[in-house]
């Protein structure tokens, strides 16, 4: 293969992933995951976790095909990807739920002699955010890997490099999609923290709005996605 053509190939395979992160399941699914997180820094751990998990299955299920020559069944990849549907909708409604067993009310208060205002006040269960946080990471990284299996990521990336005739070069554009993708899903992770910060300046009403429609278009996604591959 002419080095030209090997430079298009392998730039082209970052440019893929870059776009595959941005699919609708894959923004939806981290979106799930980060919202109501406090400190940016977070964000892009999710973001991390979830590129490494989806770009590990993408590497060991690449170098299984190209040096021994295993084949994926397409059922594994369609189960994958109704697994993911069926997240999607579970975080969704997790979102919903806590948003609805919050209770946010207002209080009206006198301070030193001035008028009676009101402030918005949130009361949720107490419960230990390092453990939320924990479980969070290794759902991140799982939320990765099923994605890594389903949808159009094998099409994506087994496809172009199927007609490469040295397996190293498949592996190369394997791990320079995986690259792509760790890229662009940092790019949304800080992204969404400058939104989340800035709807955090505007109040708790909006944060709650936020949460509101990252669960609903969660759960919308996710129906989509299994009417997909059951239809």
């Amino acid at each position: 293969m002419e080095s030209t053509n090997l430079i298009l190939l392998m730039s082209l395979a970052f440019g893929l992933g870059m776009l595959h992160a941005l699919d609708a399941d894959h923004i939806m699914a981290v979106s799930g995951l980060m919202v109501g997180q406090q400190r940016r820094r977070r964000n892009f751990a999710f973001c991390l976790r979830w590129a490494v998990g989806h770009g590990l299955v993408l590497v060991l299920i690449g170098t299984a095909i190209f040096i021994f020559g295993m084949h994926l069944p397409d059922s594994v990849s369609q189960y994958a990807e109704l697994f993911v549907g069926l997240i999607l909708v579970l975080l969704g409604g997790v979102l919903l739920l806590n948003l609805y067993r919050s209770r946010v009310h207002l209080h009206f208060h006198h301070h030193d002699g001035l008028p009676l205002h009101a402030h918005w006040h949130v009361h949720e269960k107490s419960g230990t955010h390092s453990n939320k946080n924990h479980h969070h990471d290794h759902a991140a990284v799982f939320i990765g890997v099923i994605h890594g299996l389903a949808g159009s990521a094998p099409l994506l990336v087994l496809v172009p490099v199927s007609s490469l005739q040295s397996p190293l070069y498949g592996v190369i554009y394997l791990l320079l999609f995986s690259f792509g993708v760790l890229a662009a899903m940092l790019l949304f992770g800080g992204i969404f923290g400058y939104l989340q910060d800035f709807m955090q300046k505007q109040g708790e009403r909006a944060i709650r709005v936020l949460r509101l429609i990252t669960g609903s278009a969660a759960i919308i996604t996710g129906v989509l996605v299994i009417r997909g591959v059951t239809l």
